[in-house]
């Protein structure tokens, strides 16, 4: 199966890790930093690596998106200006079902977002984003997007499925929270706080990429999400014995670790006050479980990118 995944960020990287050699797979980028060229460098021979801005080139947008049998999309933005998160969660989910709705019957895979939802259970609302009431800007052009997508997959007809994911961690993630973590973890850090997320690995989100593709389901939607909540502590806790420290718990006041966020996690901290509904996922993903090696490995992809001078938080 040919695959287009566009933007080259840690879980596009798990995606085309997880689908070749089995499948061909072009990816794109923007630009690159040194994590994304550790990416390349890692994916070398497996995929075809296309510098392309989707809202700066259509026609060659158009030409792959041609080639392809599925489009991933996995770009976005959770910080930045209002104009930044519509350019990336709005006008490139645009571009691409435009591409779409004019090169035939490709399946596209949208990585969206949480819209603002809070609560216990929380499953995907009937009909699409009934009662969902974004507050920020993140929430409202995620949502806005996801409308983009489903209307042109309803109304045009090509296959479709519009991924939600709770907190993504995973062997290649260089996020900032990712790196904060390995920071003290390296150093035996282990802030003991009150603070869960429901989660998924970027493995299983791989894998959920690869059924969907052969179910081509059409205006699917869903929480990715493993079904119990996992404590931020339990990450300092896993990447500090996979980096051989012996571990010291500092207990931090809940209110005081929030002040020491940086300004875009806080509006998300809301989310510890919710859980979503794992039904789908585990539908797709049978034996879907916390992957504690995920955590190990990102140590140590972390602990390689120190070591090189290659530790920019993406």
């Amino acid at each position: 199966m040919r695959y287009l995944l566009l933007g080259l960020g840690f879980i596009s990287m798990h995606v085309a890790d997880f689908l070749t050699p089995e499948n061909e797979v072009v990816i794109t980028y923007r630009n690159l930093n040194p994590v994304k060229e550790r990416y390349l460098k890692i994916l070398d021979g497996r995929v075809t690596p296309v510098k392309l801005d989707p809202l700066d080139n259509f026609d060659v947008l158009k030409k792959y998106v041609s080639w392809s049998d599925v489009v991933v999309n996995t770009v976005g933005e959770i910080s930045g200006d209002q104009n930044a998160l519509r350019r990336a969660n709005v006008d490139v989910p645009s571009a691409v079902t435009k591409a779409i709705s004019e090169t035939g019957n490709r399946m596209l895979i949208h990585l969206s977002g949480l819209p603002g939802l809070v609560g216990e259970g929380i499953r995907p609302e009937h009909p699409h984003l009934f009662g969902v009431t974004p507050k920020t800007e993140f929430e409202k052009t995620k949502v806005e997007g996801e409308k983009v997508v489903y209307k042109a997959s309803t109304d045009i007809g090509f296959p479709s499925a519009i991924i939600r994911p709770t907190l993504v961690y995973g062997k290649y993630s260089a996020h900032v929270q990712y790196v904060s973590i390995y920071n003290l973890a390296r150093r035996g850090l282990v802030p003991k706080l009150g603070i869960s997320f429901n989660a998924i690995s970027a493995q299983d989100l791989s894998r959920m990429v690869e059924i969907l593709s052969e179910m081509r389901p059409q205006g699917m939607y869903f929480y990715a999400t493993e079904c119990s909540k996992v404590s931020i502590t339990k990450f300092f806790e896993i990447m500090a014995k996979a980096l051989g420290k012996r571990s010291i718990k500092l207990p931090v006041p809940t209110f005081l670790a929030k002040a020491f966020l940086p300004s875009y996690v806080k509006p998300l901290l809301k989310y510890t006050r919710s859980s979503f509904d794992c039904t789908n996922s585990v539908q797709l993903v049978k034996n879907l479980e916390f992957r504690e090696n995920e955590v190990i490995e990102n140590a140590l992809f972390l602990d390689e990118l120190r070591r090189s001078n290659l530790l920019i938080p993406t």
